[in-house]
């Protein structure tokens, strides 16, 4: 290596010899990193990532410098190596604020943010980006929308069969799902398809598909949305069961195919009451009929339904039904006609709520077929209601005779108890304000003597919650058929019946009131009269004692004052442990007071209601007749009718405050109290 001996102060003050001092420093820099020298014949090609940083970002190679000989470079080649190393920052885009002033009263200032198209080269400004809730809520109803127009233009009448059947079927496979059902019914795309399908009875398998898709449809708790064409292609559909022969049988083995599609699609959705061995057109329609109510279809439905005759096929099933409790002895098939009876009767029941036309078009049809139906039905259900019977062990009977007891999960008598309740809800409709309906109901035989037996015998084969609600349902239904006909009235005071069944269970009560054998039904109704009102007098009393035991102040014996450095304070004696556990102690006698208070009232109402049906049923029977009049006088208490009244007027109260003023319950029970209040 060869160095420089020059001294400093020589480089310093002579810009020549310093420039000649540098290319000799990098001569020597050169032959310390110098490799062999390769031939000039060669090329070499030095391959570049497009990529890597540009020769100028990279650092430099270190130079080697002698420590006894600084050396300064210039300021225009210190300037020329800075910008290599340091890159100045890219200048921020030129934003322009505007300010737009309002040239009228009400005009608001606009501030606006304007930047050069030049200067925002990187970006692109979007205008009007929609949310992403509403991007999703797009796309969802423009798949539906899709979906809908695909499937609707299979559905037309100018497709082939096998197109439109295979069309209802994806439709209702789609249906299966909820939020495809609720598209439909949001865009009002029901009565559309039906109307497009209104052909669909000429054909076999087209009417199957679509009392399929009725189906599926009817399994929301929501309105169904039906209009009355879609009503009346659900009665035609279902008379193709009765005229099969109409139909054009296309291939059987298409038929078993589209069957088996919609058995596996029926056992997707709820299916309680569809037998999916019976996979019928007609099977299907009145399945969809039976699951509607006038709540779901609105008030027009009662109408349309009688007018296009769907209540003929429903009261035909009801027949069907009856006729079967006779004779099958199968449980699963009695529990099937049970269900069967009981939820036509339902659908009976919502449209004749507050309808006289359909009242009195059940009453004539085929001479008073269903009365006739549902008075065998109920007679029916009387007795096997002994056999499936679901009541608790601790029922009191006479003569300590064991009550015949079942499992008490027995389904068989919980569909017996459910067709009870059924049947006496349609004859209550039947009946109510309508002599007519009562003297055709009062005509059956032994029926006055089957709602008797409701009201005294049959709550003692029934579970404890729902002895209150049969016999209720009993005393209306007799009130109904003695309000407006003499003949009922005179059937009713010379039976002879059983007293009521909890009569036995009065304990330490009157033995007066403890009677046994046959007795006179309007002495048996005076004894549920005074055994209800004494047990809610009781009640009463109990719940007033209840309340009125207000909590005495008790010396408080947690601690005691102490005088301590001349101050007065209150130093406790009790642990912390003992103070939880007293107030815990204390909550629990509280809950267990109102636990007490709320059965005692529950009982009281009960009660109550009991006496007062009783008492107005008693007065209905006293109405035009002097002679019944003396003769419940005989049974009552010294022969005297203000206890009836008396409680009379508290229900009638109570009905003020819960019901509409001036209803035809009122009006008959302020009938009654004014009736009796003379005699």
């Amino acid at each position: 290596l060869e160095f420089s001996e020059d001294t400093p102060g020589v480089l310093e003050g002579n810009k020549k010899s310093t420039n000649k001092q540098g290319d000799k420093s990098k001569e020597n820099t050169r032959k310390i990193f110098s490799g062999p020298k390769r031939s000039p014949t060669k090329a070499v090609y030095n391959a570049r990532h497009w990529n890597q940083p540009e020769s100028e970002a990279l650092p430099a190679p270190p130079v080697l410098k002698a420590p006894s000989v600084p050396v300064r470079l210039s300021s225009k080649e210190a300037i020329h190596k800075d910008d290599g190393v340091f890159k100045a920052p890219a200048p921020p885009p030129k934003v322009i604020k505007t300010v737009t002033i309002p040239t009228q009263p009400y005009q608001e200032i606009v501030t606006a943010l304007k930047c050069r198209k030049e200067d925002k080269e990187l970006y692109t400004v979007v205008q009007h980006v929609k949310h992403f809730n509403d991007v999703v809520e797009f796309g969802e109803n423009q798949e539906f929308t899709d979906d809908i127009e695909y499937l609707l233009s299979g559905l037309k009448s100018n497709q082939p069969l096998n197109t439109r059947c295979l069309s209802v079927i994806s439709l209702a496979t789609k249906c299966a799902m909820p939020s495809f059902r609720m598209h439909l019914r949001a865009h009002g795309m029901v009565a559309m398809v039906f109307k497009t399908l209104d052909d669909s009875q000429h054909h076999q398998n087209l009417s199957l598909c679509t009392a399929a898709l009725m189906y599926i449809l009817s399994r929301d708790r929501l309105n169904m949305d039906l209009d009355r064409a879609s009503l009346d292609l659900m009665i035609r559909l279902l008379e193709l069961e009765q005229d099969a022969s109409s139909a054009k049988l296309l291939n059987e083995k298409d038929m078993n195919k589209i069957k088996e599609k919609i058995r596996r699609l029926c056992e997707t959705v709820h299916n309680k009451h569809l037998d999916l061995e019976n996979i019928t057109t007609g099977h299907l329609a009145m399945e969809t009929l039976l699951s509607l109510t006038s709540k779901r279809a609105g008030d027009w439905f009662k109408e349309e339904l009688r007018l296009l005759g769907g209540l003929d096929h429903i009261v035909d099933k009801v027949k069907e039904c009856v006729d079967h409790l006779s004779s099958d002895e199968n449980e699963e098939k009695l529990v099937a006609s049970l269900w069967g009876a009981e939820r036509c009767l339902r659908v009976l029941e919502s449209v004749t709520v507050h309808n006289p036309e359909n009242q009195s078009y059940l009453i004539a049809y085929k001479d008073s077929q269903l009365i006739v139906s549902s008075a065998k039905a109920l007679q029916h259900c009387e007795e096997l209601i002994q056999r499936y019977n679901r009541a608790e062990d601790s029922i009191c009977l006479p003569d300590n005779k064991p009550l015949p007891h079942q499992n008490v999960t027995n389904h068989v008598g919980k569909a017996v108890e459910d067709c009870m309740r059924a049947i006496i809800g349609v004859l209550l409709n039947l009946t109510n304000d309508n002599e007519w309906g009562s003297t055709k109901t009062g005509e059956q035989d032994g029926l006055i003597g089957t709602a008797m037996n409701c009201v005294l015998q049959v709550p003692k084969f029934l579970p404890q919650e729902q002895r209150f609600d049969i016999r209720v349902l009993g005393l209306g239904l007799l009130i109904n058929l003695v309000e407006y006909s003499a003949r009922n009235r005179h059937c009713l005071v010379n039976m002879e019946t059983s007293c009521s069944f909890d009569s036995f269970c009065t304990g330490g009560g009157d033995d007066s009131l403890k009677m046994t054998g046959q007795i006179d039904a309007v002495q048996a109704l005076v004894q549920l009269f005074l055994e209800c009102e004494r047990a809610a007098q009781l009640a009463e009393s109990q719940t007033d004692e209840l309340i009125k035991e207000a909590p005495t102040a008790q010396h408080d014996k947690s601690g005691e004052w102490q005088e301590t450095s001349g101050e007065i304070q209150w130093v406790s004696t009790e642990k912390p442990d003992s103070t939880e556990e007293k107030v815990k102690k204390e909550e629990d006698d509280e809950e267990l007071d109102l636990n007490k208070a709320l059965q005692h009232a529950g009982k009281h109402m009960e009660d109550c209601i009991v006496a007062s049906y009783t008492a107005l049923l008693l007065g209905c029977l006293c109405q035009e007749s002097p002679i019944n009049v003396t003769t419940v006088r005989e049974y009552l208490p010294e022969g005297d009718f203000s206890i009836m009244t008396e409680m009379l007027k508290k229900f009638l109260s109570f009905m003020n405050l819960t019901c509409a003023v001036g209803t035809t319950g009122q009006k008959s029970i302020s009938r009654v109290i004014e009736y009796l209040e003379h005699c």
